[in-house]
């Protein structure tokens, strides 16, 4: 006999409608949760630490995101050291990253020549251990937007005016060859594919999508760019022109958040606040057993905030800035790391 004959001769009227009314109920319930949970894994939401608002892009239309989301963004890391690891910290950076920017496409590329033992490279790298099983649980996670390139990095300054600073052995003799080899891959990838940069100290809270031809100023030297962070679209004639002269355009003044004319090519300088508010000689303030609320209200107007140097310092308590941080923006690599030893 068919379900639906069972149906209308076994229960009453006013029972089915109760019972439809239950069902459409709990449907609801479901999508709502479905959808709860949907968020969550694909955006931080609203931050619980962080003043201001979760996106700090200009509001879009329809036709403008639809136009953005036909090619995915492309945010990339170099890791110049040749370990097959990375470290919680660097992971860190990565997950937030992700998190934060569930639309992108990231991609971390790691030098495949193995860990040169020169004594001036090994000055440079990391303190802090390396942790495989974080890791590998960091690209599965992140299988459909991560991906890890394992390569010989310095192949990319092929067919650029840096190729020569390889072909003359200058990076390997300079004074610090892992920051300098990082230097040059990031702008010559820039340069041939476009998109955005970060620093592996990097801490990313908000979208980055609408960051175009943009570099960031910082607060504690006059006219200071840094290279922690940098979007641009391939092809940039600054890209061109640093590869060739590696000095800023012969000008004295660099007008934060306005767009800078420079060689017949045109870039937005970003203010401190958008990625070093807490800066280089306040980087204590990231491991003070007790967060500085003061120091969450200097994040209101910023993208990310790059942790100075946060490979070689010490534990992070708990309770500190870049602990509490860490805890809501990467809480996969932060809470195995805690189940590891430490952050």
């Amino acid at each position: 006999m068919p379900l639906r004959m069972v149906y209308n001769k076994t229960l009453s009227r006013s029972t089915r409608k109760k019972l439809r009314k239950i069902l459409a109920f709990a449907f609801l319930l479901y999508c709502l949760v479905y959808c709860a949970n949907s968020f969550d894994r694909s955006t931080t939401g609203s931050s619980r630490l962080l003043p201001g608002a979760d996106n700090l892009c200009p509001i879009e239309s329809s036709a403008t995101r639809w136009k953005r989301n036909e090619k995915a963004q492309n945010i990339f890391f170099l890791e110049t050291s040749g370990e097959r690891c990375l470290t919680a910290r660097q992971a860190c950076s990565i997950e937030s990253t992700a998190r934060s920017n569930p639309y992108a496409m990231i991609s971390v590329h790691m030098e495949n020549s193995g860990p040169t033992r020169q004594a001036n490279v090994r000055n440079e790298q990391s303190s802090q251990r390396r942790n495989c099983a974080i890791t590998n649980r960091l690209f599965e996670e992140w299988e459909n937007n991560v991906k890890l390139v394992r390569e010989d990095l310095l192949q990319h300054l092929r067919d650029t005016p840096l190729w020569r600073l390889q072909q003359q052995g200058r990076l390997n003799q300079s004074v610090h060859p892992l920051t300098h080899r990082s230097d040059a891959v990031r702008v010559a990838m820039l340069w041939k594919y476009g998109g955005v940069y970060l620093d592996l100290d990097c801490l990313v809270f908000r979208p980055l999508y609408c960051l175009k031809n943009t570099v960031g100023l910082v607060d504690f030297l006059p006219d200071w760019v840094e290279n922690g962070v940098m979007a641009f679209e391939g092809g940039h004639p600054f890209l061109q022109f640093l590869m060739k002269y590696m000095y800023f355009c012969d000008r004295t003044e660099f007008p934060a958040e306005k767009i800078l004319t420079c060689r017949n090519s045109s870039i937005i300088l970003q203010s401190p606040r958008a990625f070093y508010a807490i800066n280089n000689r306040r980087q204590n303030a990231f491991y003070h057993p007790e967060a500085d609320q003061s120091d969450f209200e200097d994040l209101r107007f910023s993208y990310l905030s790059h942790v100075y140097d946060a490979g070689n310092r010490p534990s992070v308590p708990d309770k500190s800035l870049y602990g509490l941080l860490a805890r809501e923006f990467c809480p996969t690599t932060y809470s195995m790391a805690l189940a590891d030893g430490e952050f």
